[in-house]
């Protein structure tokens, strides 16, 4: 009999012999029982004693008889938790390794948008009013939070961050700036469009003593400004190479 025939056979003794004893009570809850749990996490959102918590909803405490894939499932359940590792190590020890959601925006005023693009669910209060305001379909999230940065980014030269940016159906984009100001930027060519706008800023604030209210970009060789002086409101249509770049 060969050594592989002879491995293969102890192999099969030994896990018959541990499911006799399993049928037999030999290996049951109050024997061999998880007495350790490591946890690696954060902690920004979440606490040890509320991970503690839901540990504790699985019943079981067997080593053997306990499921690590039922209370990964559990904590992924926690409205901070974006996933969550769960392992049994001998003798008596369960290790769990959880990573946060990083909240990057509030998602239709509801919920909240992840670095990652997305949508989780928590109390109200902990929306946070300091977040960009994202508005959308659900199944675009990602591909708004990720346009979202790159616009963010085109508009530096414009000083001022993007608040809340609104989508609809149709790509339709419509942005407000930190500062007030609204920008209209339609259906298409939304980067070159900022880019042009970003382009002709400087130049465009010697227009006037204020800034612009609302800049609507949704023009093929240039876009229309709206600025309130007095009560009322001035409208200026710039048109591709009139500004020069003052940048």
């Amino acid at each position: 009999m060969s050594k592989t025939i002879q491995l293969s056979l102890i192999t099969g003794l030994l896990l018959l012999l541990f499911v006799v004893a399993m049928m037999g009570g030999l290996i049951e809850s109050e024997r061999w029982k998880i007495n350790q749990l490591q946890v690696s996490a954060d902690f920004h959102r979440i606490t040890a004693e509320q991970l503690r918590r839901v540990v504790a909803k699985t019943p079981e405490r067997s080593f053997f008889r306990l499921e690590a894939s039922e209370i990964k499932a559990n904590i992924e359940e926690m409205p901070w938790v974006e996933t969550a590792h769960v392992v049994k190590k001998w003798p008596d020890t369960l290790i769990i390794t959880v990573k946060e959601h990083q909240a990057v925006a509030v998602w239709n005023d509801k919920a909240l948008l992840s670095s990652a693009g997305d949508i989780f669910v928590v109390d109200g209060a902990e929306l946070g009013s300091e977040l960009p305001q994202l508005y959308g379909q659900d199944e675009r999230a990602s591909d708004i939070w990720f346009d979202f940065v790159s616009y963010n980014q085109l508009l530096k030269p414009v000083g001022y961050e993007i608040a809340q940016a609104k989508v609809n159906e149709r790509d339709d984009w419509r942005l407000i700036l930190r500062n007030g100001l609204e920008l209209v930027l339609g259906t298409e060519q939304h980067a070159a469009r900022i880019v042009r706008l970003a382009e002709t800023w400087d130049a465009l604030l010697v227009e006037s003593d204020k800034l612009p209210e609302i800049v609507d970009l949704r023009y093929s060789n240039g876009y229309v400004v709206r600025w309130r002086q007095q009560g009322e409101v001035m409208e200026r249509t710039i048109v591709e190479g009139e500004l020069g770049n003052h940048g």
